[in-house]
């Protein structure tokens, strides 16, 4: 599992390999890695590298030290991980359909395991959400923070926290895309219904159906959000001056 190190930057390449075993899953959250002396027996370096390279994993985040215990995996941030492809998507001209790609490959998946482990705690916690989307869509409101909780709530109906963190996270990278998406006319009513769609399954414990039924919000959104941009350009490109439309 753990292979010997090359002697450049020792500390940096211990560092690195650990990283690659977390992101791997061989060392999970909760786990105790091997004592300094193993470590540093495994990888033929110094205790002071293994020791540096343990400095510089707790500084982010990844191990926790317990005095008299040893030395533990964190439960990883999530939200942290998501961040920089979050920064990345931003960045780049294609984003929106990237991450409009993340969610059609990860949210439906959670939509069914969120129904093969919902609990009427969790049911009852969605249902009083999408009452609350539903008196705000019908005072003329977006809903957009009923719209966030309700995913978020499945997200932790499935009772992972990594599942949760990251639904977390998607929301957060989401939160002026919804928006706009919801101001569209009609579209924060369509998404109300389809919230109901996607709770009746998951209390149904239809893994197939609220797969389906997220699947087919996350579309719809994507559809409308696009079509939202491409009449906001075609506005613009209107109202510009002909000479500038020239140039």
């Amino acid at each position: 599992m753990l292979k010997a190190i090359k002697k450049t930057r020792i500390y940096e390449e211990v560092v690195n390999q650990i990283h690659e075993l977390i992101r791997e899953g061989k060392l999970k959250a909760g786990d105790q890695l091997p004592s300094e002396r193993e470590l540093a027996e495994t990888f033929k370096v110094s205790r002071t590298s293994v020791r540096e390279a343990l400095r510089a994993l707790e500084t982010q985040g990844l191990v926790v030290s317990r005095t008299g215990m040893g030395t533990f995996v964190a439960d990883l941030p999530i939200e942290l991980l998501v961040a920089p492809l979050a920064s990345l998507l931003i960045k780049h001209k294609k984003a929106l359909a990237d991450i409009f790609e993340t969610r059609r490959l990860i949210e439906p998946r959670i939509a069914s395991l969120a129904a093969e482990r919902v609990t009427d705690r969790d049911i009852e916690r969605m249902k009083t959400i999408l009452e609350r989307q539903r008196e705000a869509v019908s005072r003329g409101a977006t809903g957009v923070e009923e719209d966030a909780e309700f995913h978020f709530s499945i997200g932790r109906a499935t009772q992972n926290q990594a599942l949760e963190k990251l639904v977390s996270g998607l929301m957060d990278i989401l939160s002026d895309s919804r928006e706009e998406s919801l101001q569209t006319p009609g579209r924060s009513q369509a998404s109300l219904e389809s919230h109901l769609k996607i709770l009746s399954a998951i209390e149904e414990h239809d893994t197939e159906k609220a797969r389906e039924a997220m699947l087919n919000h996350i579309e719809q959104v994507e559809q409308s959000l696009l079509l939202a941009k491409k009449k906001k350009l075609q506005t613009i490109y209107s109202e510009s001056p002909l000479e500038e439309r020239r140039t």
